[in-house]
């Protein structure tokens, strides 16, 4: 049992610096992220058919094996072929889950401070990669021995920031555990405010409810309240500078004044869209950058309405074709993304013409398995919220899974695989320890 919390924290730790260009690596013609959905399957069947399974807890087992009758279920309906990759690969969804079981069982009493300096230091790492100081050699060495190489992505360090924290919450004395959020929000924050706007909302999310549950410790002792609102302005400014290589204090009050002033009004015009394919040119007022025209939602945020046609699409492919209930299985290629079904999927498939996500976990799961596994899995997270509240009596298990369950809406991360394996790996740790903020507190 100890090698494997070895090996899993490793797994970890590398999957958390190196993202998707480690799970790409390939050994013995298979890539590092194919064995680790391959290994989350073997331990999920595992964990279904063992009789009795100490230490961990009957209900969420009972939960595994009503997963994995959905996935049977689902490939019976839709005359799935069990032994094909291409079906694994796309339900990857599914087998990542018993990392949460591994998780409760190997982080339980394995993580301890050195653990936490080594996350700290990843995810300094994490930064300076992501602020432009990528190293050469270890692009061409993923280049190299991997299916490709990808820069550090938002909801990647976005999860890195929030499980780190949660860490540090249960390692740290409290004093510093919440030094550390400071830094950790505020120096990422800028960088993800110029990477992903979505990513960006999820991190304020995750810092306005860690401040929330840390009401007492912030607002009853003006030492911390002083600390709250003078650390998190200086990382956030101090890393603005970083992360736009951008000198403010070369532009005069005057320059600067003259810049908003004429910007503005184009800002201000942005708020209001025309629908130039309507003769009249009727104008619409958004809503948060929203509308609705010939009952389909748009926004005029081009990345998200793409994504909005997406999945929109995908739902209308789905019920045309009364696929709504069971959806489409494992192992076809969806509709949606598909040519030959319409060749304007070509704007669905990305300038490369290699998307295949539906970038939202839930759209997934129901373009997969339909409304019936849909419902299952939302079953399934709501249990597990209501089982973490009955065993420690609070509802701090929401800073894990609001944030990146909201940024798992507008992206791919639950699609692939770095990103759910540590997302249930920490899942399953905070279970197994829970998260406590009424700790002795040192001033």
């Amino acid at each position: 049992m100890k090698i494997l919390s070895h090996v899993s924290f490793a797994t970890f730790l590398l999957l958390l610096i190196f993202t998707r260009s480690f799970a790409g690596v390939y050994i013995f013609g298979y890539r590092i992220g194919e064995y680790l959905v391959a290994f989350g399957l073997l331990s999920f069947i595992f964990f279904v058919f063992k009789p009795k399974f100490q230490n961990f807890p009957k209900e969420i087992i009972t939960w595994v094996r009503i997963l994995f009758l959905s996935f049977l279920i689902v490939n019976f309906v839709t005359y799935t072929d069990i032994f094909s990759r291409f079906t694994f690969k796309n339900s990857s969804y599914v087998w990542t889950v018993s990392y949460f079981i591994l998780g409760y069982l190997l982080f339980n009493n394995y993580l301890d401070r050195n653990k936490f300096y080594m996350l700290f230091s990843g995810l300094i790492v994490l930064y300076v990669f992501g602020t432009g100081s990528y190293p050469d050699v270890i692009q061409n060495f993923f280049r190299t021995v991997g299916d490709k190489f990808t820069f550090v992505k938002a909801a990647d360090m976005l999860l890195a920031i929030v499980v780190t924290n949660l860490v540090a919450v249960h390692l740290l004395n409290k004093k510093y555990s919440n030094l550390y959020f400071l830094f950790s929000v505020g120096i990422f924050f800028p960088l993800l405010i110029q990477m992903s706007r979505g990513t960006a909302v999820s991190l304020g999310i995750f810092a306005i409810l860690y401040i929330f549950f840390n009401y007492n410790y912030y607002f009853s002792n003006y030492k911390n309240f002083i600390v709250l609102i003078t650390f998190l302005p200086i990382f956030f400014t101090l890393s603005t500078f970083r992360v736009t290589q951008f000198n403010f204090a070369d532009i005069s009050s005057d320059e600067l004044e003259t810049v908003v002033i004429q910007s503005a009004p184009e800002e201000i015009k942005k708020i209001k869209r025309v629908d130039q394919r309507d003769r009249d040119a009727i104008e619409i007022d958004p809503f948060w950058s929203f509308y609705i025209q010939e009952g389909r939602l748009i926004s005029t945020d081009g990345t998200f309405n793409w994504r909005l046609n997406i999945w929109q699409d995908q739902n209308d492919y789905q019920r045309s074709l009364n696929k709504s209930f069971f959806g489409y299985g494992y192992n076809v290629l969806l509709p949606v993304f598909d040519l030959q079904v319409d060749s304007q999927n070509i704007w669905n498939i990305g300038h490369d013409q290699q998307n295949r996500h539906v970038h939202n976990y839930l759209v997934n799961i129901y373009s997969r398995g339909g409304l019936f596994q849909l419902l299952l899995f939302l079953g399934f997270h709501v249990y597990l919220y209501f089982f973490y509240y009955k065993k420690y009596k609070n509802h701090n298990i929401l800073l894990l899974v609001i944030p990146l369950m909201f940024n798992s809406m507008t992206d791919i991360t639950m699609e692939g695989v770095q990103f759910p394996i540590n997302f249930y790996l920490v899942y399953g740790y905070i279970m197994s320890i829970g998260i406590k903020f009424n700790k002795e507190v040192e001033v």
